[in-house]
């Protein structure tokens, strides 16, 4: 920017080009009016101290008239005393009144003029005195040169002063013509020397003006600029001070972060690793065993959820998250929501309770089912997490005014939005934290015993979600009391006859073959082999292994009776999507179920679209497993 302004700084220094009149030398109105305000005042003094001496001289050369030629010296004394003196001396006066500024060139026009005739009356009648050729003389020196009259009207009253001449000398003083040549020879050439003398000292005069109203625009532009610059130096200090602190802070929080990290991961790790190591102690009951292995169970849980909000977090960052919308039952989200959570509040002892906003057959909509989940989940669970005691109570409510709206004081009838509510009695949020309670982080930075386990990622989660869904998010929290967070999301009812069905068509000639399946199982890592083997001798006792996705390909030209394909996404050399449509190529019926530990928002989506009948994440939950055979292949 300071570049830009310094190159437009230069541009301003080129070689100015003076516009004005040729013959007047006049500006542009505007120009001329500030150039002649400021010629009066540069030439004042100078005119003063001339029209004194002229006058002077002029009453002074009366007394020439006694002793040159005493038979005119009545008519001379006239023109000098009674006519051209009191002339000068008035205007010699009147330049101490204000009017003058505006009439005082006229008034020296007429002076050279009236000075001019003056003397050439006096030397027609006396043509062999060359005295007052000196006269003449010193009219035209005083007219061109020293009492400022401009140029142009010197030039004319020049040239006016010597055709009276010319003209009295023909008729009235009947001069010879050598004498009236030698006259005009002289006169003509101080005339003309005058002249250009007098166009140079106005012209330079008017260049000096333009240079110098040129000095005092740059002078403004470096005053500009340095003031620019200051103003430039203070906003990139303010910036460069702000980045800083954004920097201390952002190493703060990620230190911070790092620092609960590795406390967040490590204990879980701790309850794995611990507990694992007990299994090994001989003579252990069988209560104690399950003791142990739910402590695992529950370990990894906690694991696999921070894990999940930090790929969630970083694929937000990258912009690889997308919004998927279909239809989605609303009614069926939180009803869902309310019963995976009650196990937990209850197991606190937290009374725990839902409310729809809508009928059921009004909470059809168009909508990322997936974000929505996700979105209330994660602030459900902060309910419990920060709630020792009491109750919590969430649901939705149908609205027309959306937050911003309501702000603003006006409505709108034309948008309808679904207004969802999680509402604790838990311990709250200190007012100087709820204006950063959605910043990523801000759990692990906060220096406060009663921080709780968790990354602090959930509810920047929540409003980038929210905000994918063009919708907002914020809280109303009282210290010891409580909080309620809110969200909004545009209501989109879906057209009953474009619903969107989650079920898939089933493979024709399998819904009979449950437990006899023959089933492929292409994974590369063995541990994760060994446990999906394990899992399916409930379906099978026909197993076959691949480790790479050629090999899957091998086997299923080979074995084309085989029912279910149990395919890893990630492999070297060819990773489950290419080998999944390698293997649609010859055969579509065969049931392939993805299984993949990215578990990313749009995997599933990936994993459709390259051929698959179905998705299950890893770490593969018993459970889930097998929910979703039952589900494809139950007779």
């Amino acid at each position: 920017m300071l570049k830009k302004e310094l190159n437009m700084n230069n541009n301003t220094t080129k070689i100015l080009r003076m516009d004005f009149n040729k013959i007047t030398l006049a500006f542009p109105a505007k120009n001329e009016a500030l150039f002649l305000e400021k010629y009066f005042s540069d030439s004042l003094v100078q005119f003063r101290i001339a029209f004194f001496l002229v006058t002077l001289l002029y009453a002074a050369f009366g007394y020439l008239d006694l002793q040159i030629v005493p038979e005119y010296v009545g008519l001379f004394h006239i023109i000098r005393f009674y006519i051209v003196v009191p002339l000068l001396l008035l205007v010699l006066l009147s330049s101490f009144t204000p009017f003058f500024r505006k009439v005082w060139q006229a008034l020296l026009f007429i002076s050279f003029i009236v000075g001019g005739a003056g003397i050439s009356v006096m030397t027609m009648l006396v043509p062999e005195n060359y005295a007052y050729y000196a006269g003449l003389m010193l009219i035209f020196s005083a007219g061109y040169f020293f009492i400022r009259l401009r140029f142009f009207m010197a030039t004319l009253a020049g040239w006016i002063t010597l055709l009276l001449f010319n003209l009295g000398a023909v008729y009235y003083a009947k001069a010879s013509a050598m004498l009236l040549i030698n006259d005009n020879f002289f006169f003509i050439s101080a005339n003309l020397i005058g002249m250009f003398a007098a166009y140079h000292i106005e012209y330079y005069a008017r260049r000096d003006f333009v240079l110098n109203q040129e000095l005092d625009r740059q002078k403004d532009v470096v005053e500009n600029a340095n003031r620019n610059l200051e103003k430039i130096v203070e906003k990139r200090t303010a910036e460069l001070v702000e980045a800083k602190n954004k920097a201390e802070q952002s190493d703060r929080l990620k230190s911070a972060f790092l620092a609960n990290m590795s406390h967040e991961i490590r204990t879980p790790m701790n309850g794995i690793l611990g507990f694992a190591e007990l299994l090994k102690t001989p003579g252990l009951s069988g209560d104690q065993q399950q003791q142990y292995i739910a402590v695992i169970k529950k370990s990894g849980n906690r694991m696999l959820n921070i894990i999940n909000d930090i790929v969630d977090i970083s694929k937000i960052e990258s912009g690889l998250v997308k919004v998927v919308l279909r239809e989605s039952v609303i009614n069926e989200q939180t009803e869902f929501v309310y019963t995976f959570f009650k196990p937990q509040t209850e197991a606190k002892g937290i009374r725990f309770s839902f409310k729809n906003g809508l009928p059921a057959t009004e909470a059809h909509v168009i909508t990322d089912k997936e974000k929505v989940y996700a979105i209330l989940t994660n602030l459900v669970k902060n309910a419990i997490k920060y709630t020792p005691a009491g109750s919590i109570e969430f649901g939705y409510e149908m609205t027309f005014t959306s937050p911003a709206e309501k702000t603003l004081h006006t409505t709108s009838q034309q948008a309808a939005y679904l207004q969802f509510y999680v509402k604790d009695t838990g311990i709250g949020i200190p007012a100087n934290r709820i204006h950063a309670i959605f910043d990523r982080f801000v759990q692990a930075d906060i220096a406060d015993t009663r921080a709780f386990q968790g990354a602090g990622l959930g509810l920047s989660i929540a409003k980038a979600y929210v905000k994918m869904l063009h919708g907002e998010i914020w809280v109303e929290s009282e210290e010891d009391i409580g909080s309620t967070f809110y969200f909004s999301i545009p209501y989109i009812p879906a057209v009953n006859e474009n619903k969107v069905s989650d079920e898939l068509n089933l493979p024709v000639g399998i819904l009979d073959k449950i437990k006899k399946l023959k089933i492929l199982i292409v994974e590369d890592d063995e541990t994760s082999e060994m446990l999906i083997r394990i899992l399916m001798r409930n379906f099978s006792d026909n197993i076959l292994v691949a480790v790479t996705g050629a090999e899957a390909i091998e086997l299923c030209h080979k074995n084309t009776d085989i029912d279910l394909i149990l395919m890893d996404i990630k492999m070297a050399e060819m990773d489950g999507y290419e080998a999944t449509r390698q293997i649609r190529q010859f055969n579509k019926d065969i049931f392939i179920l993805a299984q993949t530990a990215f578990g990313l928002s749009g995997d599933r989506e990936k994993a459709m679209a390259a051929g698959c009948n179905d998705y299950i994440s890893k770490p593969i939950v018993k459970e889930k497993m097998m929910e979703l055979i039952e589900k494809y292949f139950r007779k």
